[in-house]
């Protein structure tokens, strides 16, 4: 093991994850959108950018299927492969290194996609503090890979009817809509991220179907913190498993 390494407790199902500190780790972003997702066990998804293979890992231990994870990212592909190994998960999960803007399902099976995972760079790289972390800039940032990139490759891996789900700002949520919509997406789910209940919303959760009809249902808002440090029940119910 690389000494920048180690093997965090993930807690939900007991599982681990390798990840290195001196790159990109996994954030909440991806623990409240694995939670958001709705899977079948006949269905097969792919998780675009999926960085450490956390959402892959847990999502098959939320009833998907299969899911494949693509990262352009060689050695976090490399960790994510032991994560999935450490945990026997290879029946279940593929993980992939490439650049998905430039890959097809093809690439991977010989059929569409069911559904489509993608925690995609929301921070506009025209405002703000940039990271000083160049991997970093490229997992928050919009300049290396733009929404509607994102969402075209998307359309290169997802069936007809299929779901698409992303967290997103919530305060670029008209952006987010309109290029969706652009694209063919119909937005049918949306559920508000708050840190706490008298705070505002920072992030979005949204479910899309490519080539849907129109009919968009509004969750109740997720609220992470009853008080500082101390998660919902419903966040809390997460790491039970």
């Amino acid at each position: 093991m690389n000494d920048q390494e180690r093997l965090d407790d993930l807690i939900i199902d007991g599982l681990q994850i390798y990840q290195r500190s001196d790159m990109f780790r996994f954030s909440f972003d991806a623990i409240a959108l694995i939670h958001f997702c709705r899977f079948n066990g006949r269905h097969s998804y792919v998780d675009l950018g999926t960085g450490t293979g956390v959402m892959p890992l847990i999502g098959t231990s939320l009833g998907a299927g299969h899911i494949t994870g693509i990262d352009i990212n060689e050695t976090i592909v490399g960790l994510a492969q032991r994560s999935v190994e450490h945990n026997n998960k290879q029946d279940v999960v593929t993980m992939l290194c490439g650049d998905y803007r430039h890959m097809s399902y093809r690439d991977v099976q010989d059929k569409h996609f069911d559904g489509v995972i993608v925690n995609p760079p929301f921070y506009d790289c025209e405002s703000g503090a940039k990271p000083t972390s160049e991997e970093r800039a490229l997992a928050l940032h919009d300049g290396h890979t733009s929404l509607k990139e994102v969402i075209k490759a998307v359309q290169a891996f997802i069936k007809c009817k299929g779901r698409l789900w992303m967290v997103y700002s919530a305060s670029r949520l008209q952006y987010v809509l309109h290029e969706l919509e652009a694209l063919h997406f119909q937005v049918k789910r949306i559920r508000f991220v708050h840190g706490m209940m008298d705070k505002p919303a920072k992030l979005v959760l949204i479910e899309a179907m490519y080539q849907g009809q129109a009919g968009l249902v509004l969750e109740q808002p997720l609220i992470v913190y009853e008080k500082p440090n101390v998660y919902t029940k419903e966040v809390s119910s997460w790491y039970e498993r």
